[in-house]
């Protein structure tokens, strides 16, 4: 019995005629035929008539498409009840029908080409000849006939009532009429080709940007603990304020910095990271670039104390240089430039800063111990020292405790980490669930960096460059990933600026990134993080510090 699709059972077939026709062919066929029912096409077609006439799509269905494994494709086109045809219009009609009825033999022969090209398009481009007949064929299955044929009819192509019994054998008969036929039936390359292009391999991908836009739409930056917040220490000339990580905190920190620019006050933010600064700079506003500088603790050091005519050495060990030397140089030079102090300090960060650097950014200020000072800080996200942050006592912390920057999934996620709960909005977008993949080799961390930026930004319902950031736990160049320049065809850097302008994917250590945020992250070369050791070159810190940084999707490559 030929395969019907899309109905598995002809009974299930709700037109009379259409059910019968089916029936016969289902059963006269050979098993490995298929019936196509009800078959709907669409084409760009031109009218050739007329000069310039723009392109129109047609459409059109036939009432059975049928794959014959021996020889080709047959429309067959149905006609049910009492047909009518008048010599002297040339049209047909219905008895007791009200309006015209379309020539069965010219709607057969129309929706033969129709198809025969969408086959040919879709998988036969490149042959100079189809290397399978095809034939129409029209069936009255109410009505017989006599007489002689209308004009584009012939016997061969008609099927009456009569002629049901033998559908199967006719439309065989058919075939072998034609100028082509295939010696000996279709090849299984020839037979595939014409299923597949019927059956089409069209499938819907879900887009990935709009999965992505559309959370981005629930993640507020801004939650009413935070509005209330901001409303508070307006009332407040100094403060601490405490947020879990994705709680908005640098992003509140640049409002009240803005806020200090607005009341005529020249402006101190001061950070960490020197990426993070940069990050900062680049969303200001072109009017607040005089009135507020930004900079990491580390290039405020060397500017101030280059402006000062001090002496800033090229060669230092970093870790104690910044601990015992930059900022006792830094101190000299503020009694040098008095004349450059900042009328509001906002620090960023703060649980990175050690005590020693907290008397200069006191003594910067214009009002030493007085004047405005707001520092943000999370005491998990403490990752270049393993002793507590030691900060100006400026009274109780206001607390931002909501994330508001991860979807549901991945904030779950670095609570666990720390072995708490981290709330969210009410309303936050679950997300897709984090990945960890085992790659315990440099090659396999590449390859799985590589199939995973490939399913991320693949063309059309992917993401941009910008959206996507690969982190390394320790540096980049003694990393799996270290010397890379491109991976999986798509441009890799080290620069902040290129990243943003979508010029390539950013590749950056967890040092670099901390304070930072990317639509989708991969974290690569993590090792298990030592829950018992706080001097462990890998923490629960830096593995929280490190997700929460996904703000949609996040990949963990373990070694």
């Amino acid at each position: 019995m030929a395969r019907l699709i899309p109905h598995a059972d002809p009974s299930h077939i709700t037109l009379e005629p259409e059910r019968q026709v089916a029936e016969r062919l289902c059963a006269q066929l050979p098993k490995n035929a298929f019936v196509f029912h009800s078959y709907p096409w669409l084409r760009p077609e031109r009218d050739l008539d007329r000069r310039n006439a723009p392109t129109i799509l047609r459409e059109g269905e036939a009432d059975f498409v049928v794959v014959h494994p021996r020889y080709g494709i047959a429309i067959v086109e149905v006609k049910g009840g009492y047909m009518r045809y008048n010599p002297v219009n040339l049209q047909w009609d219905r008895a007791g029908g009200t309006h015209d009825v379309t020539d069965p033999f010219a709607q057969a022969s129309k929706n033969m080409r129709a198809i025969e090209g969408q086959i040919k398009q879709r998988s036969f481009g490149s042959y100079p000849q189809l290397p399978f007949s095809r034939v129409r064929c029209v069936v009255f299955p109410n009505c017989d006939y006599s007489g002689t044929m209308p004009p584009g009819a012939h016997e061969t192509i008609l099927v009456g009532a009569s002629d049901l019994a033998r559908l199967g054998e006719k439309i065989e008969d058919l075939f072998k009429l034609q100028p082509f036929v295939p010696s000996i039936g279709l090849s299984p390359t020839s037979l595939d080709g014409i299923v597949r292009a019927l059956t089409s391999t069209f499938q819907l991908i879900p887009a990935l940007w709009s999965e992505l836009e559309e959370q981005e739409k629930r993640l507020f930056r801004f939650t009413e603990a935070q509005t209330n917040i901001l409303l508070v220490l307006q009332a407040h000339t100094r403060a601490t304020i405490q947020g879990v990580a994705g709680s908005g905190k640098t992003v509140l920190a640049v409002t009240k910095a803005r806020q200090f620019a607005d009341e005529g006050k020249r402006v101190l933010f001061v950070c960490f990271n020197e990426m993070l600064a940069e990050w900062v700079r680049s969303q200001l506003p072109a009017q607040y670039h005089a009135a507020i500088t930004v900079r990491n603790y580390h290039k405020l050091c060397s500017e101030w104390v280059k402006a000062a005519g001090l002496k800033w050495p090229t060669a230092i060990d970093e870790t104690s240089f910044f601990k015992e030397d930059a900022p006792k140089l830094l101190e000299e030079a503020i009694d040098r430039l008095p004349d450059k102090c900042f009328d509001a300090v906002v620090v960023d960060e703060g649980q990175d800063f050690i005590p020693e650097w907290w008397d200069t950014l006191e003594l910067i200020n214009r009002q030493p111990t007085e004047g405005p000072l707001y520092i943000f800080f999370d005491p998990d996200q403490q990752i270049f020292q393993s002793t507590a942050p030691a900060m100006p006592d400026l009274g109780r912390p206001f607390l931002l405790p909501v994330n508001c920057r991860n979807t549901e999934r991945i904030a779950s996620q670095c609570g666990a980490i720390l072995g708490k709960k981290i709330p969210v909005n009410c309303g936050t977008p679950e997300g897709r669930l984090p990945k960890s993949v085992v790659a315990p080799t440099p090659a396999q961390q590449i390859q799985e960096v590589e199939r995973q930026i490939k399913e991320w930004m693949t063309p059309g319902t992917g993401l941009k460059a910008n959206q996507i950031a690969i982190v390394t736990c320790g540096n980049v160049q003694k990393s799996s990933l270290g010397g890379l320049k491109s991976i999986a065809g798509i441009p890799l850097t080290t620069d902040l600026g290129e990243w943003q302008r979508g010029r390539a994917v950013l590749l950056t250590s967890l040092y670099r990134f901390k304070g930072l945020e990317a639509d989708a992250l991969i974290l690569a070369d993590v090792v298990a993080p030592n829950l018992e050791s706080s001097t462990a070159p890998f923490r629960p810190q830096h593995f929280y510090v490190a997700c929460s940084r996904a703000k949609h999707l996040l990949t963990i490559l373990l070694l």
